[in-house]
């Protein structure tokens, strides 16, 4: 099986320049799909493009970092400028390309496909296919493709390109440096060409904030937002660092554990289970996130003091830290429901972290394990069993909504939203 496979067979061809020297067959695959393969207006049909290689490798490295690093910043569409970092259509340069979208989704990257008709060029790309890789794997096959062009590049004596410059930048990036350009590069920056200010600050939160936290801030941070966003992580950072200490003794031993294949809410979901299982607390229980907060030693009702940058519906909403099995928790937030909703993903977070000790925010980043943990506080606070039980011919009535928001403690827009999810339908809020 292919999950995600980019090569070019050469093509004999006059001439000295780029373009020339990299004609190429060219095929991509994702999910054993040939995305390639094109319809043209006649009728042929083919499974590879006759077409430069070149142009392509030159934008694979030209967005490196972006392309293995960031995150989509919003669930409301991709802009222009995260396109060109993102979509093979920003590497056409005048030849039909199909429409593949690499975008970095925390550990994996999802590469997608989409059909489309190219009016000018008269073909058709009709494949679609979707893979979620881990990102080991997609950097592995972009590196060996873009590789695999310098090296024609050099084998027809066509030196001095911007892909060979842009290319030994990249290799020549010490060990140091990659942390760096990755920070950058989620941020949808290229570390080569970042202002000043900005690199100053990259470097700074790095040594105030440590390596973790500071990637969680830029997965959720675009670069217009990055000051302000990073003006509340420090905030994040001093309060956890002043909380009480929180266990995670009752479920330290069973850990769920990543499954790529698995889809990030599914995985948040199947773990508040798994939790609830462990203590012993029964999913119609409307007490049972009370009773875990209670088990867990965390603190929900206290408030912390806050700057005028933070608010219920900012896109850092706390921190945690793990020490073995104890934790610290803060949180941002001004009202405990939203405090509760934040302590919950807090526990999935710590429980969860790739290493014994590791410090983490709480984000609004579209990435596997944000995405996860939001989907285990959810199910934790607002359970599928309860909210089912209050529905009538698929729908929540307003009294309904606002009884469990009360009974649950929890804030309407999360039963509103965990309602949707299960198919049923609410009043609006």
């Amino acid at each position: 099986m292919s999950d995600f496979k980019i090569s070019a067979d050469w093509i004999a061809q006059e001439g000295r320049n780029e373009a020339d020297a990299t004609l190429s067959s060219l095929l991509i695959e994702i999910d054993d799909q040939k995305v390639t393969e094109f319809v043209a207006r006649k009728g042929d049909q083919s499974e590879k493009l006759q077409i430069p290689a070149y142009y392509l490798a030159e934008w694979i490295a030209e967005n490196w970092w972006a392309l293995l690093w960031e995150p989509r910043k919003s669930e409301d569409g991709d802009d222009g400028g995260f396109l060109s970092r993102h979509s093979f259509l920003a590497a056409q340069h005048g030849y039909a390309l199909p429409k593949i979208l690499v975008v970095a989704f925390g550990k994996a990257v999802e590469i997608t496909a989409s059909p489309r008709i190219v009016q000018l060029a008269n073909v058709s790309f009709k494949r679609r296919a979707h893979v979620s890789c881990a990102r080991e794997a997609v950097e592995a096959e972009l590196r060996k493709f873009v590789q695999a062009v310098v090296d024609r590049l050099n084998e027809r004596r066509v030196s001095e390109s911007w892909l060979h410059d842009a290319w030994a930048m990249i290799l020549e990036t010490g060990v140091e440096e990659t942390q760096f350009c990755r920070f950058a590069g989620a941020l949808g920056l290229s570390p080569y060409d970042i202002d000043d200010e900005t690199a100053a600050s990259i470097e700074q939160l790095q040594g105030e904030l440590g390596g973790r936290f500071l990637m969680d801030l830029c997965l959720a941070a675009t670069a217009a937002q990055f000051p302000t966003m990073a003006a509340v992580a420090r905030q994040a950072h001093e309060i956890v660092g002043n909380a009480p200490a929180s266990t995670l003794l009752p479920i330290a031993s069973v850990a769920p554990k990543e499954n790529l294949s698995l889809p990030a809410y599914r995985r948040g979901v199947q773990a508040a289970h798994l939790l609830r299982k462990r203590l012993g607390i029964k999913e119609t229980d409307v007490n049972g996130a009370t009773k875990v907060f209670d088990r867990f030693e965390i603190d929900t009702t206290l408030r912390t003091p806050v700057s005028s940058n933070a608010s219920d519906e900012m896109a850092v909403t706390g921190a945690v830290v793990r020490n073995d099995n104890v934790m610290k928790v803060g949180l941002l937030q001004e009202k405990e429901t939203k405090r509760r909703f934040a302590g919950a993903r807090a526990i999935f977070s710590a429980w969860t972290a790739e290493d014994s000790t590791e410090a983490r925010l709480l984000t609004s980043a579209l990435t596997r394990d944000q995405q996860a943990n939001r989907a285990f506080a959810a199910e934790l606070t607002a359970p599928q069993t309860i909210i089912q039980s209050h529905a009538k011919n698929g729908r929540l009535s307003t009294s309904s909504l606002f009884d469990l928001a009360a009974e649950l403690q929890i804030s309407t827009d999360v039963i509103a939203k965990r309602a949707s999810d299960l198919g049923i339908g609410t009043p609006p809020i």
